[in-house]
């Protein structure tokens, strides 16, 4: 018996061996994601009520980076990617192409006075890759951990750049740097602004943001010592101008505004607020007066009384430690005519 068991050992040893470790390298930053391992997805799915105001019909060309269905028709007229049996994608077309196709554009028409729905969307399947900024610091954005090296899931090596400033011992305090500002979208403004009789009556929709640590997700999480933390701010991926939003999941920890504060005394300082007067050195030039020189006067100017408010929009402060490679944003959007 204690051969047999003897005998199994060995052969399970050599089924081991015998197995190609299985070697994966990334390269900080790398092509889809910055320089500390994050990349960001993008999906979102809006409905949008949409009303034909001409006595003919028009024809609505779709960005082929949208999946889109229009309700009506048994919901036959829809265009969405696929995957491929050789691992790319392709889009799938509605099937009756005279309905839905037009100078070689994919769309559909919405017919004189027709009001008709129409969802827009962005899936999992082709998601919108969002640029994230590398993290900085004085010594630069290539010092650190450059290459990560792993074997079935093990990280096995790596490489570290390093800055040649003799002079700069440390390079700073981390702290939870933006990685992101929002892409703005004015939706309800963008068909009516290419004709004049499309109107946009109202949508509803729900934006989701991927945030994953792309090298520290290869690891198995089976040892403490391997674990990459990350520290990071970031904002709503998509803000839809004049547009509500909110039930945010998870909840946003401050605004833009407030995170500036933050950051401020977060790092020990301060903005101080001074009110001392400039005077400007007087020069030989003719000084400039309301009376020309021919003698007529000339009314001074009013100052025009502009007032634009400032764009706020939520941030997330995010620490992602043991086991947590992945972050899930998600929130809703809804405007309508009545309150736009």
């Amino acid at each position: 018996m204690r051969r047999e068991v003897i005998a199994f050992i060995a052969v399970l040893s050599l089924l081991s061996l015998s197995l190609p470790a299985v070697a994966e390298d990334y390269t900080l930053p790398g092509g889809t994601y910055n320089n500390i391992g994050l990349s960001a997805t993008l999906t979102l799915d809006v409905n949008v009520t949409l009303l034909n105001l001409a006595p003919y019909p028009k024809f609505i060309v779709v960005n082929p980076l949208y999946d889109f269905k229009v309700y009506r028709m048994g919901n036959s007229e829809t265009m969405v990617y696929s995957n491929t049996t050789s691992g790319g994608f392709a889009h799938i077309l509605p099937p009756d192409l005279s309905k839905n196709t037009l100078n070689y554009r994919v769309g559909f028409w919405v017919y004189p006075y027709e009001t008709v729905k129409v969802e827009f969307s962005i899936t999992r399947v082709h998601n919108y890759a969002l640029p994230l900024q590398d993290y900085s610091d004085p010594c630069g954005t290539n010092v650190g951990l450059i290459l990560l090296r792993y074997e079935n899931g093990t990280l096995v090596s790596g490489e570290v750049g390093e800055s040649n400033d003799l002079s700069s011992p440390t390079c700073g305090v981390i702290y939870p740097q933006l990685l992101n500002y929002p892409m703005v979208i004015n939706f309800n403004q963008l068909l009516p602004s290419l004709d004049g009789y499309i109107k946009m009556l109202k949508y509803r929709g729900r934006v989701e943001m991927l945030i994953r640590d792309v090298p520290d997700s290869t690891d198995d999480n089976s040892t403490v010592n391997r674990e990459f933390p990350l520290f990071f701010a970031l904002s709503e991926p998509l803000l839809f101008q004049g547009a509500a939003e909110g039930n945010y999941t998870p909840p946003y920890s401050m605004m833009y505004s407030d995170y500036l504060n933050f950051i401020l005394g977060y790092r020990g300082f301060s903005m101080k607020k001074t009110h001392e007067s400039v005077k400007k050195p007087e020069n030989n030039l003719f000084k400039l007066t309301d009376r020309l020189l021919s003698g007529g006067s000339v009314p001074s100017p009013k100052k025009p009384n502009v007032s634009a408010k400032p764009l706020d929009f939520p941030i997330w402060v995010v620490y992602m430690g043991k086991g947590v490679n992945s972050l899930t944003i998600e929130y809703d959007v809804w405007w309508d005519n009545l309150t736009g």
